[in-house]
């Protein structure tokens, strides 16, 4: 049977397997952590030669970056060892690719994120609000940590940019849960970070308008609408679009 793998790259790199960890600072240095990061998060397909030497070097490799990078993959390989899998087998080459071939069953935390925020996506528009909430919180945990810091690259830089927008989507499907169950207090509080992460994102300021309106607040959702007003303003130079002040206008009548 195939070992039970499980790659964790948002956060502290580590990869379990066989009841055993292999945490990152058991591989050789940050461009090894970033290599291992770049195969399992495209475990899926091989990765050319070209792309790896732009993420790990950019555009001025050094001159001996293929002795480097068969360094890099001979001590990733090395390192597996340490929870019982077969580097060579897992970590494979072919001319000018390199893949990381992971088994069926293996979990990645940056798969298991986009899975549980599509899942919570779909389980809201369904009415089913508690299980919805289980998929946005694992979305929410795993998004919440920092893939590679001091880092970068064209892979990392895009793979930040989902995971930013996993944790909006994950925020505001859990705000929206719970204002329909009546937890407004939460909602509140979700609504407002995901206002914190994307300031610029019109749609996460009508929902904390929605979630202070519906705890009764109509006074907090009218300051909502004012702060993002003056955000767009000075960010952007712009007004709020019509969405929005038309949900401002519903509230100032409803404040009477």
């Amino acid at each position: 049977m195939a070992p039970d793998v499980r790659v964790y790259l948002a956060g502290d790199i580590a990869i379990e397997a066989n009841d055993r960890v292999l945490p990152g600072s058991a591989l050789p240095g940050p461009q090894a952590r970033h290599l291992l990061a770049l195969l399992a998060g495209e475990h899926g397909r091989g990765v050319g030669h070209d792309e790896i030497v732009d993420e790990l070097w950019g555009a001025c490799p050094p001159p001996a970056w293929p002795a480097s990078l068969k360094a890099l993959v001979s001590r990733i390989r090395t390192a597996f060892a340490a929870v019982g899998l077969d580097g060579s087998k897992l970590l494979s080459g072919a001319p000018g690719v390199y893949r990381l071939r992971l088994p069926a069953s293996a979990w990645v935390d940056l798969d298991a994120a986009a899975a549980a925020a599509h899942a919570a996506e779909a389980l809201l528009a369904a009415g089913r609000f508690e299980a919805a909430l289980r998929e946005a919180f694992v979305a929410r945990l795993i998004t919440s940590r920092p893939l590679l810091p001091g880092q970068t690259g064209p892979w990392l830089e895009r793979s930040r940019r989902r995971l930013g927008d996993l944790r909006i989507r994950s925020l505001e499907c859990s705000a929206r849960a719970r204002i329909a169950t009546g937890a407004t207090a939460q909602a509140v509080r979700d609504a407002q970070l995901a206002t914190e992460v994307a300031p610029l994102r019109e749609p996460a300021w009508r929902l904390l308008m929605d979630a202070h309106a519906a705890a009764g607040d109509t006074a907090s959702a009218l300051h909502a609408f004012a702060r993002c007003q003056a955000t767009l303003r000075e960010e952007l130079g712009v007004g709020p679009s019509a969405a929005t002040r038309d949900r401002h206008s519903a509230l100032l009548a409803q404040a009477g």
